[in-house]
């Protein structure tokens, strides 16, 4: 064999039948990703009307509102198309930031706040920071326009207070939002 087809074998056919299975690989990946990509937005705007239903309850649906400055914490806010009711969906870094926990937030149509729910925190320590969850702690914040006078949780402080932190940004939030309406 000549030096140069052993040279093509070796060097060039490896890096063709390379590219030939990235090219078809990715492909693959396009077209599961076209299929499953309405799919998957889908279940992740059910999964937030849920959550939202949780905090307001009798609601009929809820819309996006558009809002500036919004906090960091604050993934989205959401008017109930049914009345004044207000909803703020957050995402509050507490002991473990990788993790944030994700919170729904209800308020009347006074500005206070009706319920709160943890959707998930995954990353604070279980039956300590987790304790945010607890009906007890949640409570607190029930029929409040602000956050003074929550107690934080002994022993899981970062994770409370973080909680109350992101609850006073729900808070602002819906009195921007009042405001903006008022005008």
């Amino acid at each position: 064999m000549s030096e140069k087809k052993k040279s093509f074998k070796e060097f060039f056919l490896p890096i063709i039948v390379l590219v030939s299975v990235c090219v078809v690989i990715g492909s693959l990946m396009a077209a599961v990703n076209l299929i499953t990509a309405p799919r998957i937005e889908e279940a992740q705007k059910q999964k937030v009307q849920e959550a939202l239903s949780v905090v307001v309850e009798n609601n009929s649906e809820f819309e996006m509102l558009e809002l500036s400055d919004m906090p960091e914490s604050v993934v989205g806010a959401y008017k109930d198309k049914g009345s004044e009711r207000l909803a703020v969906i957050l995402s509050i870094k507490g002991y473990d930031s990788s993790k944030p926990m994700s919170v729904a937030v209800g308020f009347d149509e006074e500005g206070n706040i009706l319920k709160c729910s943890v959707i998930s925190c995954l990353g604070e320590t279980k039956g300590i920071g987790s304790k945010v969850s607890d009906a007890e702690f949640l409570s607190q914040f029930d029929g409040k326009g602000d956050v003074d006078g929550i107690d934080a949780i002994s022993g899981a402080t970062i994770s409370s207070k973080a909680f109350r932190l992101g609850i006073a940004d729900a808070c602002a939030v819906v009195r921007q939002y009042r405001a903006e309406v008022a005008k």
